[in-house]
């Protein structure tokens, strides 16, 4: 009798099942964390970006018209030139001789990219306020741009501007006086022609909107001393 119990198979504790069950357990399941931690190091892959949004043609217009200050264009009119004779409109639509502008009376053309946009508004502003004094000199003051009568007389309306501005839909007066910049813009700029005589004595390009006025009455005052 107590050989047969002997024979018996020792029964296993129950702590050492629990350490044999928890140690089969544990292995796949380290493995599954490891397998999951290089999952999270992959970075994760969500939608493409959209692309960024392209500056609009008027503020691409205004950076291009912002170039440093610099002479006039070897194309474009030479000191000592007259205006050429091209016909265009104003804002009100009525033709205008750009020859006829500088005679008697001297005249300052100045040029920006597009109407009612904040740069070229700083400049025909300042033009506005320093109208009296130009004109006390003997000089009228003309804008020029390619905006269409009716955009131009808006900007006028809606700024109180008080000169007149030329529409120059295809650059042909742009180009002649050497600010037209590739693929279809305006430096801008300002030119002086004397009076009397109606020729060219200042011409000025990639000019500061805020600036172009004052050096403008600055120049025509120390031109006429």
């Amino acid at each position: 009798m107590q050989r047969g119990a002997e024979d018996k198979p020792k029964s296993i504790p129950a702590s050492k099942k629990s350490k044999v069950t928890s140690s089969k357990d544990n292995g796949p399941a380290s493995k599954k964390a490891k397998v999951s931690s290089k999952a999270a190091d992959k970075p994760a892959e969500g939608p493409v970006s959209k692309k960024t949004k392209a500056p609009s043609k008027s503020a691409a217009e205004e950076k291009a018209a912002e170039a440093p200050a610099s002479a006039p264009s070897s194309k474009g009119l030479k000191l000592g030139d007259k205006l050429p004779k091209i016909t265009l409109q104003d804002n009100t639509g009525s033709d205008v001789d750009v020859s006829t502008l500088a005679g008697e009376k001297g005249v300052v053309i100045f040029l920006y990219p597009k109407a009612d946009t904040p740069g070229c508004t700083n400049q025909a502003c300042g033009f506005r306020d320093h109208f009296a004094e130009i004109q006390e000199l003997g000089y009228d003051v003309w804008g020029l741009s390619k905006d269409k009568p009716a955009a131009q007389q808006r900007w006028i309306d809606k700024k109180e501007l008080n000169y007149k501005l030329l529409c120059d839909p295809d650059s042909k007066l742009i180009k002649k006086l050497g600010a037209f910049v590739l693929p279809n813009n305006t430096k801008r700029s300002h030119f002086i022609f004397e009076k009397g005589s109606g020729k060219l004595v200042d011409a000025q390009l990639g000019v500061k909107p805020v600036d172009d006025p004052g050096n403008c009455l600055k120049f025509i005052k120390q031109h006429h001393k």
